[in-house]
């Protein structure tokens, strides 16, 4: 007989899951993993499973100011960070 658990029980992500710094990482594997690291943010946006493109906007913006993408267009970003 398997035991529930608080973690099997819950069906909304924990305010970890959603949190702005994981959710950052996720993205920048995910951009690290494409193709010439350029990807399209409504594909990260899906991916990532983010109902709030804002949070996606969020992050670009502070990648985009410390030099680690920049925007090829309106959705699409390309990764110029370290490998």
């Amino acid at each position: 007989m398997e035991v529930e658990t608080t973690e099997t029980l819950r069906s909304t992500p924990t305010r970890h899951e959603k949190s702005l710094g994981l959710l950052t990482m996720k993205f920048v594997c995910l951009l690290q993993e494409t193709k010439d690291g350029v990807l399209d943010l409504k594909v990260a946006a899906d991916s990532l499973a983010v109902k709030q493109k804002r949070r996606i906007y969020d992050i670009t913006n502070v990648l985009e100011g410390v030099g680690l993408i920049e925007k090829k267009n309106k959705n699409v970003i390309q990764w110029r960070g370290q490998d």
